[in-house]
């Protein structure tokens, strides 16, 4: 019997769910409630801590006078909300218990995702980096998945 394989949108739309529980109930309710075992749940939370202190190590590591080049010179994004992305906000704010719908759980839902996704993609661009070629030539990059 064929083991399931999580595809990377899979990891990226539970980790942003694990994240948007965390703290509000046990490793094993979140299992329970994702349909996922505690262990995923708490390979999940470690996953999201190791990206976090890894962004906040480059972040401190970086110098103080380089300029942000990923970053919009302005803090604030507006965003054209069609149906399937409010229906994507809502899975994402009912997914916490006790969370009402409302603007504030809604922009808490989608940093939490952009973050989640942001965070998959670096890991995967530092495994990529990390294990070049022989040859000291880049690996090939993976293909990317159509959104």
């Amino acid at each position: 019997m064929a083991k399931h394989q999580t595809t990377d949108p899979d990891l990226a739309a539970r980790r942003a769910r694990v994240a948007a529980l965390r703290g509000t109930m046990t490793n094993r309710a979140m299992a329970e409630r994702l349909g996922v075992g505690e262990t995923t749940v708490r390979r999940d939370l470690a996953a999201l801590d190791a990206e976090r202190a890894a962004a906040e190590q480059t972040a401190a590591s970086a110098p103080a006078a380089e300029p942000r080049h990923d970053a919009p010179p302005r803090r604030r994004l507006e965003l054209e909300v069609d149906d399937a992305l409010a229906d994507a906000l809502r899975t994402l704010v009912a997914a916490v218990p006790g969370a009402r719908h409302d603007l504030a759980n809604y922009r808490a839902a989608a940093r939490a995702a952009i973050r989640s996704v942001a965070d998959t993609i670096r890991e995967e661009q530092r495994a990529t980096t990390a294990h070049r070629a022989p040859s000291g030539r880049a690996a090939a990059p993976r293909a990317r998945v159509a959104p």
